[in-house]
C-alpha cells in the first residue's frame, strides 16, 4: 500500500508541476519564436512539399540553406515563365524563412510584376483571359507581400514595397492603404526620406485628405533635403487649392527658389505626371509665369 501511495503522490506532483509549467513554457517558446531565437516547427504540408531529406535538414537548423536552394530553383521557374511553380516555391521559401524580408519582396515582385505582365502580353490568349490573369497575379503578389508585413511588422522595406504596390496606378491602386503603409515605414525611424515624401504623394491622392496632405507637405518642406521638384509643385497645388489661398505669385515665392525655377518645375510636373498627382492651379501658374517672363 505504501508503494502505491508513493507512486500516486509522485504522479500527482508531476502532473501538477506540468500543469503549472505548461503556460510558462508556451509563453517562452512564443517569445523565442517571435524574436527569431527559435524556429517554428514546419507544418506537415511544408514538410511533404520540400521532401523528407530537406525537412530533416530544416529541422536540424539549416533552413537558410534549404531556402537558398529553393530560391535558385525559383529563378529557373522565372526563366521558364512557370508562374504556378514559382508561386508554390516562394510559398515554401517563406515558410522556411519568414523573417527574411528579401524573399517576401522578391516573391511578390515576381507575381505582381513579372507574372502579371507576362499574362497580359500572351498574344495567344483571349483579351479577357489576359486581363483576368494579369489582375489575379497582381492581387496574389500584393496578398503575398501583406503576409510578409504581418510576419515582419517592423520591417520598413516591406512596408515601403507595399506602399508602392498600392500606389501604382496600373496595379489597381488604393491610395489610402498606400499612404498608411508609407507612414508606417517612415515611423519605424529606419526608413529613407523617400518614404516620407511617398507618404505625402499617396495621401494627396486620397479623396478628402487634402488638408492632411497640406499639413504634411508643409512639415516636410521645412527641411531642405525634401525640397525635390515634385514636393515643391505638390505643395503649391495644395496651397493653391485652399478656400482662402494667397495670391498665385505669393505661393510661387513661397514654394520655389525663383520664378524661372517655378516655371521649369511646374511644366515638368504637368507633363510627366505618371503618378496622377493633383494639378489644380498648375496651368494658371504656368500661364502667369510665361507672361511675366516674356514681358521682361
Amino acid at each position: 500500500m505504501k508503494l502505491w501511495r508513493n507512486i500516486l503522490v509522485v504522479s500527482t506532483t508531476l502532473l501538477l508541476a506540468g500543469w503549472v509549467k505548461a503556460p510558462w513554457e508556451e509563453r517562452t517558446q512564443s517569445a523565442f519564436e517571435r524574436d527569431g531565437l527559435l524556429w517554428r516547427p514546419l507544418e506537415v504540408g511544408v514538410r511533404e512539399k520540400i521532401g523528407q531529406t530537406c525537412a530533416t535538414v530544416s529541422l536540424g537548423g539549416l533552413r537558410t540553406v534549404v531556402a537558398t536552394f529553393l530560391n535558385l530553383a525559383a529563378y529557373g521557374s522565372f526563366e521558364k515563365r512557370d508562374w504556378v511553380k514559382l508561386t508554390d516555391q516562394f510559398s515554401l521559401i517563406v515558410a522556411l524563412q519568414p523573417r527574411t524580408s528579401y524573399y517576401w519582396d522578391v516573391g511578390a515582385w515576381h507575381m505582381a510584376y513579372n507574372a502579371a505582365m507576362d499574362c497580359k502580353e500572351r498574344e495567344d490568349w483571349p483579351a479577357a483571359r489576359q486581363e483576368a490573369s494579369h489582375r489575379a497575379y497582381v492581387l496574389k503578389g500584393r496578398a503575398f507581400l501583406e503576409r510578409g508585413v504581418l510576419n515582419n511588422p517592423d520591417d520598413w522595406t516591406l512596408l515601403s514595397s507595399l506602399g508602392r504596390f498600392y500606389g501604382t496606378p496600373e496595379k489597381y491602386p488604393n491610395y489610402a492603404k498606400s499612404a498608411e503603409a508609407y507612414e508606417k515605414a517612415w515611423k519605424t525611424g529606419k526608413a529613407r526620406n523617400f518614404e516620407a515624401r511617398a507618404w505625402l504623394y499617396s495621401l494627396a491622392r486620397v479623396e478628402g485628405r487634402q488638408n492632411d496632405a497640406l499639413l504634411l507637405a508643409r512639415q516636410l518642406f521645412e527641411r531642405d533635403r525634401n525640397r525635390v521638384d515634385t514636393l515643391c509643385c505638390l505643395l503649391f497645388v495644395l496651397e493653391w487649392s485652399q478656400p482662402h489661398a494667397a495670391p498665385t505669385m505669393d505661393l510661387v515665392k513661397r514654394c520655389f527658389a525663383d520664378e524661372s525655377t517655378a516655371l521649369r518645375m511646374l511644366t515638368i510636373y504637368k507633363q510627366n505626371n505618371a503618378e496622377l498627382l493633383p494639378t489644380a492651379g498648375v496651368d494658371h501658374a504656368i500661364s502667369l509665369l510665361q507672361s511675366r517672363a516674356s514681358s521682361r
